[in-house]
């Protein structure tokens, strides 16, 4: 076992907020500690005042950990930026410290193809699934992990095997993923080609591949894992949080729809992606997760309540 400690007096984190926010699925905590993987390696965080503690299965440098969990970002002067919107200072209040993480593309992208109408719960546990039948088994401390699938272990798999870890969209989605793994494999989906280019290339790119990958899902990826920070995807949460909050900046009958709880649709999500970036720009991906992680909370609900009374 390797142990390190990372030093977090001048860098503001929230450990349990970044891991607990929905923008990652499989990470646990137990005992007080996160257990998860970086780069394939078994690891367990937890925050004890200024310090991050660390643990791991074998050497993993501290600037990898501070990479994942982007304490290379100036959070403070992030936040300081946004909150020149009067409304979202209001979120900062409530949540603060919540990092959004590098996570591997390859992870993230099929994460987000199985998220499509389903809750984290059972994205979290068709996602073990998956590692359990197709991932590389790890023994690490009396505990039996296991690395996510190369492409490779997802092409070459059986349709059915996919369908039996519990894919909502069962057979089709299958091949989904399959297509996707070839993508991949064969270098034709290129994360480093998709992480040069701007944001709006980038989209378009993603979404051009189809099997899964629609506007939600490529804003999910190139916000947790291809650095385009000013992502801004739009679930029902988010949708909710802007209407709420926004509701005098947009379109009285698109916030009526998703008062209503009305599926959003595809213009929908366009006109709240646009508003968020608009409004937010360089870092609206990290307003949209506080937005997410706060609206989602006892005290974003209050808040929300208290925001609606104000402006009637």
């Amino acid at each position: 076992m390797v142990k390190m400690q990372l030093d977090l007096a001048s860098r503001t984190l929230s450990l349990d907020g970044t891991l607990s926010c929905g923008q990652i699925f499989r990470w646990t905590k137990q005992d007080g500690w996160w257990l998860g993987m970086v780069d394939g390696v078994p690891i367990k965080m937890r925050q004890t005042g200024e310090h991050l503690e660390v643990e791991s299965s074998s050497p993993v440098a501290e600037s990898r950990i501070t990479r994942f969990l982007r304490l290379d970002d100036d959070l403070d002067s992030i936040l300081e930026e946004l909150s020149r919107d009067d409304l979202i200072r209001r979120v900062f209040a409530d949540v603060r410290g919540l990092r959004i993480v590098r996570q591997d593309p390859w992870e993230c992208l099929i994460s987000y193809i199985l998220s499509r109408n389903c809750s984290i719960p059972a994205i979290e546990g068709t996602l073990n699934r998956i590692c359990r039948r197709f991932g590389e088994r790890v023994e690490w401390g009396g505990r039996i992990l296991h690395r996510f699938p190369e492409p490779d272990s997802i092409f070459s798999a059986e349709p059915m095997g996919l369908v039996g870890c519990g894919l909502r969209y069962g057979r089709r989605q299958a091949l989904e993923l399959k297509e996707i793994a070839r993508l991949v494999s064969d270098g034709v989906m290129d994360f480093n080609a998709l992480r040069r280019m701007p944001y709006e290339d980038a989209r378009s790119m993603l979404i051009s591949f189809d099997h899964g990958i629609g506007r939600k899902v490529s804003d999910c990826v190139l916000l947790f894992s291809l650095e385009k920070l000013e992502a801004f995807p739009v679930d029902v949460w988010v949708s909710r949080a802007v209407a709420e909050l926004y509701q005098g900046r947009l379109n009285p009958e698109l916030v009526r729809r998703v008062r209503g709880g009305s599926r959003l649709t595809a213009k929908d999500y366009d006109s709240i992606s646009d508003f968020g970036r608009r409004l937010f720009g360089r870092y609206a991906g990290y307003a949209q997760e506080y937005l997410y992680h706060w609206v989602r909370l006892r005290a974003g609900v209050h808040l929300l309540q208290t925001s609606r009374q104000a402006s009637e």
